[in-house]
């Protein structure tokens, strides 16, 4: 008798041990997440943010998170460059969308990791259309007012400026600098053409802002990974090749007036 009530119990142990095993299995499963990661922008201007939660930046993170096959989750931050820059010397685990090497120092090529190109971008002038301007050469700024974005950098300008040859004044915003020129404070203006295509759609400028066929300098936008993370370098590297042939994310982009298409 009692080594019936022994064999029972054992056996009721074990039958107790195999169904939390399954639970636990079956609850891992279910809690099992995304790995999450932390994209961060200090592109605050159109295209790129428009609204709360609406622009290309937003659009592309979605986009991420949809063709993930949900083994990676993207979180959008929107940053000022300088918190940025503390984040990236800091080799914090972040990704950066819409950037260049360039940008970011001499050593950026090696020190961080460099998708595909997402976009092609250029510097591009434009003025008034009743005081149409084209610039072909450094030297054609000369005699003019030339306006510009607040901290932004421009090759070759910078220098000319800094030596008194380039008279420059700065506008806090794109959309700003375009009231700026409209406003007659500035002859002529430099901007992303993503932003100023965009801007000039929005506002119905057609008719008024030139743009000059000559570029002051052309980009690609791309995504820098800091820290450690060679997976997502996978992920998005392959995604985004696949990306620029994608009929969803060409519909998203014309949206936006994109300048050009990724070559």
């Amino acid at each position: 008798m009692l080594v019936n009530l022994h064999r029972t119990s054992r056996t009721s142990i074990y039958f107790l041990v195999l169904l939390t095993c399954i639970f636990v299995s079956i609850f891992s499963l279910k809690v099992t997440h995304a790995a999450e990661y932390e994209i961060y922008s200090y592109h605050n201007v159109p295209p790129f943010i428009i609204n709360e939660n609406e622009g290309l930046s937003y659009d592309l993170v979605r986009y991420l998170n949809k063709h993930s096959d949900n083994k990676f989750q993207f979180k959008l931050n929107i940053i000022p460059r300088k918190r940025l820059d503390k984040l990236l010397d800091a080799n914090s685990d972040i990704i950066v969308p819409w950037v260049t090497p360039e940008w970011f120092g001499i050593n950026a090529r090696s020190r961080f990791l460099w998708t595909e190109p997402l976009l092609s971008d250029r510097n591009i002038y434009f003025s008034r259309k009743d005081n149409p301007i084209d610039i072909k050469e450094i030297t054609d700024l000369k005699h003019l007012i030339l306006g510009g974005v607040l901290g932004h950098r421009y090759a070759t300008i910078d220098q000319e400026v800094a030596k008194g040859r380039l008279a420059r004044i700065n506008a806090p915003h794109e959309r700003n600098l375009i009231k700026m020129l409209l406003g007659e404070r500035a002859d002529i203006a430099i901007m992303a053409e993503s932003s100023a295509r965009y801007l000039i759609w929005e506002g119905k400028l057609d008719q008024d802002i030139y743009i000059s066929p000559y570029k002051h300098s052309a980009f690609l936008r791309r995504l820098l990974i800091s820290g450690y993370l060679p997976q997502v370098h996978l992920f998005l590297d392959d995604i985004i090749l696949k990306m620029n042939t994608d009929p969803e994310w060409i519909a998203i982009k014309s949206r936006y007036k994109p300048p050009i298409e990724t070559n």
